[in-house]
């Protein structure tokens, strides 16, 4: 029995990233807010490591990075390998090391954020030479750092809600 809950709550979680890469893919439906739209599927990602083990947790952040990749970079790999070892990380910290409670997964959830999209901002930006870096970032990125936090809060409910429910 504890098996098929397990199928049916990575299938639930499938159908989450599938949804919101739709939502977040969809033009004009996400509105920008100060030069930035989040990026769901960094929440998705980093909100199922807090969850889940570590290879469950390893695979849905590379099927996450994945569709990234696909859909809002205009690169092959980045969100990948980064969601990928970020979302394995956090689960074995969470299974060993951290508390998991609301705080502590908002906490690594704004690290993290940050640290995906400022890691993209310097590869993808600061390394190619454009000019004006400190405008852009502050103009955009900063923004798109904390949208997308603050979209990890209702993302996180709704997969506190999905593992509590279907793991019983």
């Amino acid at each position: 029995m504890e098996k098929k809950l397990t199928v049916l709550r990575y299938i639930s979680y499938s159908f989450e990233i599938l949804i919101l890469y739709i939502l977040q893919g969809t033009p004009s439906l996400i509105p920008e807010i100060f030069g930035g739209k989040p990026v769901l599927l960094i929440c998705v990602a980093l909100t199922f490591a807090a969850f889940e083990k570590e290879l469950p947790a390893m695979f849905f952040g590379l099927a996450c990075g994945i569709m990234c990749d696909l859909g809002i970079s205009n690169t092959i790999g980045y969100f990948s390998v980064i969601l990928t070892a970020v979302c394995y990380f956090e689960a074995l910290l969470f299974k060993s090391v951290i508390v998991k409670n609301f705080f502590n997964t908002m906490l690594y959830c704004l690290c993290g954020c940050a640290t995906i999209i400022c890691f993209y901002f310097l590869i993808f930006y600061i390394f190619r030479g454009y000019g004006n870096a400190f405008y852009y970032f502050l103009n955009h990125y900063v923004s798109r750092i904390v949208y997308t936090f603050l979209c990890c809060i209702p993302v996180y409910f709704i997969n506190k809600f999905l593992y509590t429910q279907i793991s019983k």
